[in-house]
């Protein structure tokens, strides 16, 4: 692609829908220099930085910052794009409030270039959906101007991080083998199973219909599991009845 036109546009997606995986330190040092060294050959990049899902972050060794700040300010061929959402970010399901940060390197003055592109970025968003709602805007800066803003949101981070570490115990047991692998997963509200001779839309059907178990499949193989609605309690026997529906269409 770079060949052909001299630019590429890249979507980097961490924490990861629907895998939720988030790269370590050096995997994000590698991605950030790997762009780096193709605009240095003068290829123009815009990487867009999906951070929906930013801050949940369950174990040591993941990145717990952007790729944003790797990449920023790395070359005037790099343009950083780096998106935000309160929807996951703030638990406020249906605001559907999204924040945008651009960053380069720019020889001179940066003003002129980041006025411009706050007027196109503004254009795009009247051009199709003519006007953020003001009353979702302002009720998420309001929350987060309230001085109990940081420890609601760390009481939240416990119990998704529960409920993760409760999946990766579960999934410990060797007897689920022989039905999937489990795609890597260390933050985020997704988790994905890698089914083992089974079609995953099959399979998605059929936990719905004789189990009223809802889960998504994700191309031909993976099935997509929510852990971020499950209660503790319930997640042994939400992937038992995975399991239960693997073996019903095995038989």
């Amino acid at each position: 692609e770079r060949k052909k036109s001299g630019k590429i546009t890249v979507l980097l997606n961490f924490p990861h829908n629907p895998t939720g995986y988030t790269v370590t330190k050096k995997e994000g040092e590698g991605i950030a220099n790997i762009l780096a060294d193709f605009a240095s050959k003068g290829t123009n990049i815009i990487t867009i930085c999906d951070d929906s899902y930013f801050g949940l972050f369950y174990d040591e060794e993941t990145l717990k910052e952007s790729l944003f700040a790797l990449i920023c300010d790395r070359s005037p061929n790099l343009l950083a794009v780096k998106v935000d959402g309160a929807t996951k970010e703030n638990f406020v399901w249906g605001l559907r409030v999204g924040f945008i940060t651009y960053g380069i390197r720019i020889d001179g003055d940066p003003l002129p270039v980041y006025d411009a592109l706050e007027k196109k970025t503004a254009g795009c968003i009247r051009g199709n959906i003519s006007n953020a709602s003001h009353l979702s805007q302002s009720i998420v800066l309001k929350s987060m101007n309230n001085s109990d803003y940081y420890e609601e949101k760390k009481q939240k981070f416990d119990i998704l991080q529960g409920r993760a570490k409760r999946v990766k115990e579960v999934l410990s047991d060797p007897k689920y083998n022989d039905a999937w692998d489990v795609h890597p997963f260390n933050s985020g509200y997704f988790m994905c199973l890698r089914l083992k001779g089974l079609d995953a839309e099959t399979l998605r059907l059929h936990l719905l219909d004789k189990y009223g178990v809802g889960l998504i499949s994700v191309g031909k193989r993976d099935l997509r599991v929510a852990f971020s609605c499950l209660e503790e309690n319930d997640i042994q026997e939400l992937f038992d009845i995975v399991l239960k529906g693997a073996n019903d269409l095995k038989s």
